[in-house]
C-alpha cells in the first residue's frame, strides 16, 4: 500500500476540477454557438431590422398620405365559384418597408377555393369579416389541422405551413382579412408550382403514386 500523501490528493482534485471546467467551457461554448445559429436563422427568415423610425422614399411632400393605403375602398368582384383578392404588400404600399407586416382582403363566392399554398416568409392570421370559411393546414409531421370559422373568428397559420381555404356555403359569400408577419410574405401555389414548373411528368406520377 502506498503511503498517504496530501500531494497526491491535491493533484487528483486539481485534475478533476480542470476536467470539469473544460466540460463546462465546452458546454457553454456549444450553447453560445447554437444561440448564434438560431439567431442567424431567425434574422435570415425575417424582414430586415430597422435602424430608423421608418423607411422613407422620395415622396414630396412626406405626409400622412405616404402612410395611408386606399386600395381596399373599391372592394372586389367575383362570379360564382370564384375568389378575388387585393393585397397591401410592400409592393402595393411602400410605407410597409421594414415593418414586418402586410394585409390582404379576399372574397370567396359560394364554392370558392384557395388552392393549397404556403408563404415562405410569413405566418398568417385569417380574420373572417362575414360568412363561414373552412380552413386547414398541414404541419411537418403530416398532421392536418382544420376549422370552420364564423364571422369574427381568427385562425393562425404558422410560417411555411401548407394551407387552404374554401367556402362550402352554397348561398353566401365570405369576406376575410389576412394579416402577415412580413411586408413581402411570398406565395407558393402548389398546384401551379408543381404542375406548371417543368418537373418531368414521371417524377410527379411517382411522387403522387399514380403509376
Amino acid at each position: 500500500m502506498k503511503p498517504f500523501s496530501w500531494y497526491h490528493v491535491i493533484a487528483a482534485a486539481k485534475e478533476k476540477i480542470y476536467k470539469s471546467m473544460t466540460l463546462l467551457h465546452n458546454s457553454v461554448l456549444l450553447t453560445v454557438l447554437m444561440s448564434l445559429l438560431v439567431g442567424a436563422m431567425i434574422v435570415y427568415g425575417s424582414d430586415p431590422e430597422l435602424i430608423t423610425d421608418f423607411v422613407s422614399v422620395d415622396v414630396t411632400p412626406m405626409d400622412g398620405n405616404f402612410f395611408t393605403f386606399t386600395g381596399f375602398r373599391r372592394g372586389l368582384s367575383s362570379g360564382l365559384g370564384e375568389i378575388d383578392i387585393k393585397t397591401a404588400y410592400v409592393s402595393d404600399f411602400p410605407a410597409l418597408q421594414g415593418l414586418g407586416i402586410s394585409y390582404a382582403l379576399m372574397y370567396f363566392q359560394p364554392g370558392g377555393l384557395l388552392d393549397p399554398h404556403f408563404h415562405p416568409r410569413a405566418s398568417k392570421l385569417i380574420y373572417v369579416i362575414q360568412g363561414t370559411l373552412t380552413v386547414g393546414f398541414v404541419d411537418s409531421t403530416d398532421k392536418h389541422f382544420n376549422q370552420t370559422l364564423q364571422a369574427d373568428d381568427v385562425f393562425v397559420v404558422p410560417r411555411c405551413m401548407v394551407h387552404y381555404m374554401v367556402n362550402l356555403d352554397p348561398h353566401k359569400e365570405v369576406k376575410v382579412i389576412f394579416s402577415f408577419s412580413s411586408a413581402n410574405p411570398g406565395n407558393v401555389n402548389l398546384p401551379s408550382n408543381l404542375l406548371r414548373s417543368g418537373i418531368p411528368q414521371l417524377v410527379l406520377e411517382k411522387s403522387f403514386s399514380v403509376v
